[in-house]
């Protein structure tokens, strides 16, 4: 150390002294440098961060569920502190979808329905997951939802945007007094069956009707529910291959059975203002014998009308012998590009997605998640999930674009040939052409 000290000594002699003081300078200001920047990564290490996480679910969990997983969140990561803001869905999806001012650009984890992704990517407003999904040890064990893909991705792109957190299934819920006291034992088992049972049981002048639909606008799952659920129990499909498909038999045959059903005056009034509270409310009423609903609403309706005053079957097909088909609506999560701190956000959603089952438990949902627990929920929930098991599942909406404009294509349309002189085929056929114009 000390010869090497003593050439340097010698070599630094033999420079002008300028370029020896230049030297100096540097020699002395290097540690403070080094210094300062360590002492800033210190600082940014130890900072505490706040994470935004922007929502519509926890008006519809119970217990405190999200505040239970964050404080344990935040007692396993000291320094993060996670912010939960509370939207209702209309007003994340105005925000997120057509730019309505609001505070969700300021999110860090968003949470999102599938059939908004599509726009969302095109807006650039997610941040890709690829590289936290390959780092995090866990995540291959996760099976996620049978017949739910795992994560989204454009088609043609390997980027994954979104993972699911948990999913619902709509089948066919049926009042059992209302279905005995019009002679019936069994709720149907096809679409003969069931208007059969819907012209018995309406007595319009009674103001009991067969079955409700609630198509407002503000039901943001009432097409999804109460017609495409139709569409894919008889084996159809309204797109394929990403292409507008709305003119198959299976489509035309449904709107036919619906149009029949509200040209009969089977349907209970004013489906295209009715929300899903009220459709529910006519359902515990004994106003209306039959609905098509979420499995969220087992739960509702058990507090409203007792576990035996109602049951839930597979929706009916076309015949006996068809494989049943259930439409999935489900809750997304992913983490916002204007975060500054998606780093950490991916921890808080590998977490959010280690404690999904409490959120299936406390959702009341079916399927649920990649760790369902059946039988957590009684009896209705477990023939539930065994209809599921023995069907297949459908979210045909995922990745599509422009998908609000589509829904709102067909309600009119719906509308159009229930209260005009305008019929199935017809109505097929302008669907047909105005997706068409809308799909790129």
């Amino acid at each position: 150390m000390g010869y090497t000290m003593l050439m340097i000594n010698k070599a630094l002699k033999k420079l002008p002294l300028i370029d020896r003081l230049l030297l100096g300078l540097i020699i002395i200001l290097l540690p403070l440098g080094f210094f300062i920047k360590n002492r800033a990564k210190i600082k940014q290490e130890t900072q505490a961060s706040t994470l935004v996480f922007t929502q519509w679910w926890q008006d519809e969990l119970k217990n405190d569920t999200l505040t239970s997983i964050i404080n344990e969140f935040e007692q396993s990561n000291p320094g993060i502190t996670v912010k939960l803001e509370q939207l209702s869905y209309q007003e994340m999806e105005d925000q997120l979808l057509k730019g309505v001012p609001g505070t969700i650009r300021h999110s860090d984890i968003l949470a999102l329905d599938p059939r908004w992704l599509y726009e969302l990517i095109r807006q650039d407003l997610l941040q890709p997951l690829n590289t936290y999904i390959e780092n995090t040890e866990n995540m291959e064990n996760m099976a996620f939802i049978p017949g739910l893909p795992s994560s989204y991705k454009l088609p043609g792109s390997a980027e994954v945007w979104t993972l699911p957190v948990v999913s619902f299934m709509a089948p066919l819920f049926y009042n059992a007094e209302v279905l005995q006291a019009a002679g019936f034992d069994r709720p149907p088992k096809n679409r003969a069956d069931f208007l059969r049972y819907a012209r018995t049981i309406t007595n319009s002048s009674a103001g009991r009707f067969g079955m409700a639909l609630a198509l407002s606008p503000a039901y943001p799952d009432g097409l999804y529910v109460d017609v495409y659920s139709w569409i894919w129990a008889a084996g159809g499909a309204m797109l394929q291959g990403g292409h507008p498909n709305f003119t198959s038999p299976a489509i035309l045959g449904t709107l036919e059975f619906l149009n029949t059903l509200y040209k009969e005056g089977l349907l209970s009034p004013e489906s295209f203002l009715k929300t899903r509270e009220q459709k529910l409310e006519e359902f515990a009423q004994g106003k209306i014998g039959m609905m098509l609903a979420s499995v969220q609403d087992i739960d509702t309706l058990q507090h409203m009308m007792g576990d035996t005053g109602f049951g839930i079957t597979t929706i009916p097909g076309v015949d006996t012998t068809s494989k049943p088909v259930f439409g999935l609506t489900s809750w997304y999560t992913g983490i916002s590009r204007h975060s500054a701190h998606q780093d950490q956000a991916w921890a808080f959603i590998a977490f959010l997605m280690e404690r999904s089952s409490l959120i299936t438990l406390t959702s009341h949902a079916v399927p649920g998640n990649w760790n369902r627990v059946r039988n957590l929920n009684g009896d209705l929930y477990a023939k539930a999930y065994d209809m599921y098991e023995g069907g297949d599942a459908m979210q045909e909406f995922t990745g599509i674009p422009r998908v609000h404009s589509l829904e709102t294509i067909v309600r009119n349309e719906l509308y159009g040939m229930f209260t005009q002189d305008q019929d199935a085929t017809t109505t097929a056929q302008a669907i047909q052409k105005q997706w068409e114009e809308t799909l790129p």
